[in-house]
């Protein structure tokens, strides 16, 4: 495994000749807690962090499993999930007008089935074919539904602990940053839970852009806004209270619907209750992956989540930094190619570069190395690259590259079960850009500060009533 830490092009690890891989990760965690005292600081949390054994499949594990899966995985799927794979009734459908799903381009890539679904159904309105338009909504909520029950991953309910704990790992630091400083930002593409869970537990105030208690529906402006404390009940001194996030899910989520009837100027709901049953019944508003998501963004409440990022990584003193997301969103591409015009900004990439063969590099990441290739100090690329033999292969969903079978390529088209890999000199080594390393190993431990200005404070506080002592005293 080769690990790297690229500020523009220089890969600051491989310049200072280290071995340990503890001195690495001392190197990173110095550099990269000192970044995280920017003013404005905001997180990217992609779909590789909500991954694993126990996790939500990728794309290309989802088309496995719903088009024709293998004997193996069907065996492996819960009776609920097997009963939502692919009708024969579906297939014989897509046979009448030649959309091959068991062959490229669709067999591995849900996104392009969708979108051909999309867009055979927006063909049909315009004809006006009532019938087939019917039996297209059937083959589309029969895709829906599948990913919807993956998202829920209630299958892994008990299961995928070690997930839980990466993101309550995650949040517990980030409520511990510095309290003068502004609230964090955090942004994901994912429709999971895993978030709200883990700041539930934590006892963590978020806003996620909902208002309401009995009915919550969306409200933008609660962006705006901020939960503070009264510092002194004589007077009108507030402070914002320390344990705060700001949670955008740009791409939507899974409990958020659309209700019809409703009067509210958003009618946008989040349901508390999230089970399978009642969402797919409902007009669910979470993006399904296909490659018209750019245009599906454009709507009602992603316009406002989506300004909302554009504007806060546009403030001064602003640091992004992403982890499990490898680029493949141009519509979030653009709004981060737009910040980086911005002087003071600072974009910080957590992902692979690709893999080592035979003693070449072969990269699978086209979009960050064109933003490595710009040899820009303020962009800091931060992972590790597996070493591996040719004659281990396997097909990546993004770039249809033959890449090997090993550890971890792309934590957003790969599956990562172990998260440590043994050297020849017998050392175990984690990636670099895996989020439980990011969680445990890298994040600062802002409770220490805490601590350290407590103590400091208590210090004074004696040293102040002992010199008041002393004065008394002397009097």
């Amino acid at each position: 495994m080769k690990h790297f830490f690229y500020k523009g092009k220089n890969n600051v690890l491989q310049s200072k000749d280290l071995e340990e891989f503890g001195e690495k990760i001392k190197i990173v965690k110095k550099d990269f807690s000192k970044l995280l005292e920017s003013r404005n600081l905001s997180f990217l949390i992609g779909s590789g962090c909500s991954l694993g054994a126990h996790g939500i499949p990728t794309m290309m594990k989802l088309a496995e499993g719903f088009f024709e899966p293998t004997e193996e995985i069907t065996l492996a799927m819960s009776p609920k999930l097997r009963g939502l794979i692919l009708s024969d009734e579906s297939k014989k459908l897509l046979g009448e007008y030649k959309i091959a799903f068991n062959q490229d381009p669709f067999v591995k890539n849900l996104e392009t089935f969708l979108g051909t679904l999309y867009s055979l159904r927006f063909y049909l309105e315009q004809i006006k074919d009532d019938v087939q338009l019917v039996k297209v909504d059937i083959v589309i909520n029969e895709t829906k539904h599948f990913i919807l029950y993956q998202c829920l991953n209630k299958d892994n309910e008990g299961k995928d602990i070690d997930i839980q704990n990466n993101y309550k790992s995650f949040y517990r630091k980030l409520s511990l940053r510095d309290s003068n400083l502004p609230k964090p930002n955090v942004f994901t593409t994912n429709y999971d839970l895993y978030s709200e869970k883990a700041m539930d537990e934590l006892g963590i105030t978020y806003t996620n852009g909902f208002s309401g208690f009995i009915e919550r529906y969306f409200n933008p402006s609660i962006f705006n806004y901020a939960l503070a404390e009264q510092m002194d009940v004589s007077s009108s001194k507030w402070n914002v209270i320390d344990s705060y996030v700001y949670l955008f899910k740009i791409h939507g989520s899974v409990n958020w619907i659309e209700v019809e009837d409703s009067n509210k100027l958003f009618r946008i709901k989040e349901l508390q209750d999230s089970k399978f049953e009642f969402l797919k019944e409902q007009t669910n508003l979470m993006i399904y992956p296909s490659p018209i998501k750019q245009n599906a963004s454009l709507g009602t409440p992603y316009t406002d989540l989506f300004r909302e990022f554009q504007k806060r990584i546009a403030q001064n003193q602003s640091v992004l930094v992403t982890m499990g997301y490898s680029f493949a969103d141009e519509h979030i591409n653009n709004l981060i190619f737009q910040a980086l015009t911005i002087p003071t900004f600072r974009l910080v990439i957590f992902s692979d570069l690709g893999y080592h063969s035979d003693g070449k590099h072969i990269s699978t990441k086209a979009n960050i190395e064109k933003l490595k290739a710009l040899n820009d100090p303020r962009i800091w690329i931060i992972g590790s690259d597996d070493e591996t033999n040719s004659h281990q292969v396997t097909i990546d969903q993004e770039d249809t590259t033959v890449l090997p079978t090993t550890t971890s390529l792309d934590e957003e088209t790969f599956e990562k079960p172990e998260t440590t890999t043994t050297t020849p000199a017998g050392k175990s080594e984690k990636h670099l850009h895996f989020f439980n390393t990011i969680c445990d190993d890298l994040l600062p431990d802002w409770s220490e500060n805490i601590i350290e200005d407590h103590n400091e404070q208590i210090l004074n506080l004696i040293n102040s009533k002992k010199s008041n002592s002393e004065g008394a005293t002397n009097d």
